[in-house]
């Protein structure tokens, strides 16, 4: 009984580099999820969406760094216009995530009175 307990659990455990190809071919290749689907042999639609959900908040809270794009995309007008706009969320994204750093990096020095930066002007030894 435990063997068949166990051989159910192991079915259904991906390896991030499964999930990581097959979101890849949905984001940045421009597969359907279908068809990665069919070529994976996966057969649960809501595991796959749940994945491309979590693999866009990555990128989101600036976890993951946009790679870029296969040749075939550059050709079609419509996947650069994606494309930018993706680029243009995820600059977005990064500015404000250095904005708020730096705010916090800036509370920290001056009313915590703690050094974080070095002071641009050290004496050598």
């Amino acid at each position: 009984m435990q063997d068949h307990i166990r051989d159910l659990l192991n079915r259904f455990q991906y390896s991030e580099q499964l999930k990581e190809s097959a979101v890849f071919r949905i984001l940045f290749g421009g597969e359907d999820p279908s068809q990665v689907m069919a070529d994976l042999d996966f057969h649960n639609s809501h595991t796959l969406r749940n994945w491309v959900l979590l693999y866009q908040r990555k990128i989101q809270t600036g976890l993951i760094t946009l790679p870029a794009i296969k040749k075939a995309r550059t050709q079609d007008i419509t996947d650069l216009k994606q494309r930018i706009e993706e680029l243009e969320n995820a600059l977005n994204q990064a500015n404000l995530l250095i904005l708020a750093l730096n705010t916090m990096i800036e509370v920290a020095e001056n009313e915590l009175n703690v050094p974080i930066r070095k002071k641009s002007v050290t004496k050598r030894s």
